[in-house]
């Protein structure tokens, strides 16, 4: 093939190595000549006939020209050391940038999901963060004290010379045990400071639980089966008048209200048959108390308004003398 073909080859996308099934790194010319046989007697025309390709015939001998010459190979392997450089770096780009778009999709989907229910939930993290800390240094400078406190003695000043007839030795250092107002101050510190540490505990296991509840309701509220808490009573005591609560509901006797609706229904039935079957025209001062049975429904009304209030009055008294 002449050299200007061949130059036109060393600039090719046609990758050389792998038409002719060798490694690029390392090959011997005996390798390059039995590859190039057994690819010439695959592509031959007339083992292929009618499905020859010219195109195919003419790449692979090229190959063989350019690879055998040691300055064209040199140039083709610089050639596509930079074109497969070239197609790494875009394919890392094109991660990195797929990565960020990803980043930054999901970071939108979470801002918009979460909302200010998250912005709570880190300020949560944070003070149990910090209340958690603040027991640890508490209890470790309590410890600190603890063993300073047993480590070293404490010693009395020297008495100061009440006359001068006592001797000169009476103002030295004499050691003296610590009183027992000193022991009973140092034992209420200790004690302040482990209620301290177990208020701190206690804070960080409601900020807990109430984080904990938080999320239990935002999975019902997602799953379509939400209980919402009882609001308890303004001035009820927080455990005990609960339970008690509940247990005088199941042993109290439920109370059968009357069914207003049913009596309004009976009432209007009774008078639209009484009007409808027998009309009566009367022309006393007192036709209009009458009539039909308006007053019966006006009457039974009152019953019932009456019988309401009396159960709610009985209820009142009954729940008070509990109370008492």
């Amino acid at each position: 093939m002449p050299s200007d073909d061949l130059t036109r080859w060393i600039t090719s996308e046609v990758d050389f190595y792998s038409l002719l099934g060798i490694t690029p790194e390392s090959f011997t010319a005996e390798e390059l000549r039995r590859a190039y046989r057994k690819t010439a007697l695959r592509y031959h025309p007339d083992k292929l006939g009618d499905a020859f390709d010219p195109d195919k015939y003419e790449q692979f001998q090229a190959a063989n020209d350019v690879l055998a010459d040691p300055e064209l190979k040199q140039k083709y392997d610089n050639y596509r050391n930079a074109r497969v450089q070239k197609q790494r770096a875009a394919a890392l780009f094109e991660g990195k940038r797929r990565a960020m778009k990803e980043d930054l999709e999901a970071r939108e989907r979470g801002g918009s999901g979460l909302g200010k229910r998250s912005r709570e939930d880190e300020e949560m993290d944070v003070e149990i963060r910090r209340l958690a800390e603040e027991g640890r240094k508490r209890k470790a400078k309590r410890q600190s004290m603890m063993a300073e406190n047993l480590s070293s003695p404490t010693f009395a000043p020297p008495p100061q010379a009440q006359s001068q007839s006592r001797p000169q030795s009476s103002t030295s250092t004499t050691f003296n045990p610590p009183s027992s107002n000193q022991n009973q101050r140092k034992e209420g510190d200790e004690e302040a400071q482990e209620d301290e540490v177990a208020r701190l505990e206690r804070l960080i296991a409601e900020a807990a639980a109430a984080k904990a509840k938080r999320k239990a309701d935002k999975k019902a509220r997602k799953s379509g089966i939400y209980n919402p808490p009882e609001s308890p009573a303004p001035n009820a005591p927080p455990s005990s008048t609960s339970s008690t609560k509940e247990n005088r509901k199941g042993n109290e006797t439920p109370i059968k209200r009357p069914d207003i609706f049913n009596g309004m229904k009976a009432d209007s039935k009774s008078a639209a048959t009484s009007t409808t079957s027998s009309p009566r025209f009367s022309f006393s001062p007192n036709a209009g108390k009458k009539v039909g049975g308006v007053s019966d429904f006006a009457a039974t009304m009152e019953r019932l308004k009456e019988a309401e209030r009396k159960r709610l009055e009985g209820e009142i008294k009954e729940r008070e003398a509990r109370e008492v």
